[in-house]
């Protein structure tokens, strides 16, 4: 089964750009082949491709904060995520990998993202 990743879009947050970022990290790094994203707007939209690919797919939702939009937008559009991750709950366990800025996450942003690649791959679905 495909694995997609799913960030928030958070535009103008610091944790929304640590959640775009994690999923670069997974899309376009070492984990290329076993991971891909959707663009959330597409969902948002109903777009049909979209749709079937969340339908389809373990989906994987990392939301910049509590309200949680990317998995209601997820969830809106068929999909049935295998793990919903919230970056402050993260950064919550690793305090000190706190992102700089909206601009430029810094040390302490890659550290976080590093963070939740590693929740992701390491418990494989498994939401805890």
């Amino acid at each position: 089964m495909k694995k997609v990743v799913v960030p928030c879009s958070g535009i103008g947050k610091a944790f929304g750009a640590v959640s775009r970022e994690t999923t670069h990290l997974l899309t376009q790094g070492m984990h290329s082949t076993d991971y891909r994203t959707v663009c959330l707007p597409l969902l948002m939209t109903d777009d049909t491709e979209a749709r079937q690919v969340i339908e389809e797919s373990e989906v994987y939702v990392v939301d910049g904060c509590p309200m949680k939009c990317a998995s209601v937008v997820v969830k809106h559009a068929g999909g049935k995520p295998v793990m919903e991750i919230i970056v402050p709950k993260v950064l919550a366990v690793n305090k000190d990998h706190r992102p700089a800025t909206v601009l430029d996450i810094g040390e302490g942003g890659r550290l976080l993202c590093e963070d939740i690649v590693r929740i992701i791959i390491e418990r494989g679905g498994k939401d805890e």
